[in-house]
Order: C-alpha cells, then sequence, then structure tokens
C-alpha cells in the first residue's frame, strides 16, 4: 500500500438521494483528505453527509456536511449548499480547513490569566 493509497484519519459517508459511484467516493476523499491533511494528527473521525434535497428538479439543492472529530475538543462542523456536488464538497472543505486553523490557534495561544501572574511576579 503507498502512501497515496492510505486514508490519514477514518472518513465515514452518509449519502441522500445522490448517485455515490465509486468515482464520487473517491474524488470526494481526495478533497476532503487534501484539506485536511495539515491536520491529521488532531483528529479522529470525519463524517460527511451529502444530500440532493430537490430531487431531479436542479437549482442549489445539494448539501454537503462535514464533522471533523478531533482528539480533544469538540467536534467541528460546516454545512454547505451549491449546486454541484463537487464544488459543494469543495467549499465545506475548505470552510472547514479554515475554522479548524482557528480551533488549533485558539489552543495553543498562552492562557491570559497565566500570561498576567506570570508578568505581575517579574
Amino acid at each position: 500500500m503507498t502512501n497515496q493509497d492510505r486514508l490519514p484519519v477514518t472518513i465515514d459517508f452518509r449519502v441522500r438521494g445522490i448517485d455515490f459511484t465509486d468515482e464520487l467516493r473517491k474524488a470526494v476523499e481526495r478533497i476532503v483528505v487534501f484539506a485536511l491533511d495539515r491536520y491529521e494528527a488532531r483528529m479522529d473521525k470525519i463524517s460527511v453527509y451529502m444530500a440532493d434535497l430537490n430531487g431531479p428538479k436542479g437549482g442549489i439543492d445539494k448539501l454537503c456536511q462535514i464533522t471533523a472529530k478531533l482528539g480533544r475538543g469538540n467536534p467541528v462542523l460546516i454545512l454547505e449548499q451549491g449546486s454541484e456536488i463537487l464544488s459543494t464538497v469543495n467549499r465545506a472543505a475548505r470552510r472547514l480547513e479554515h475554522r479548524l486553523g482557528q480551533a488549533v490557534q485558539r489552543r495553543n495561544r498562552p492562557d491570559s490569566r497565566r500570561f498576567r501572574q506570570s508578568i505581575r511576579t517579574a
């Protein structure tokens, strides 16, 4: 198994009203893994829910919800709607990447109370 074939984290799929072919699954996995590989060590599981809300009528009715369960802290959830499923998944993955970056920065920021106390004692 090559490094490219190995998925860094478990991805669960739930699909409603969309023809979920093997090609679509691989494309969605590629999008999600590429967007979130930077935070691989911090995540336990990713859930991707895709749905076609209107059926064959068309319009802005494709829904993508991506949830990342972090090792510590609350899960991070992104919900995105669009007219094409792959572009909707791509936008949701990019937004999730940004939100995870914010969460990691917040977690790595020093606690302001401890920081103030260390300044006072100096």
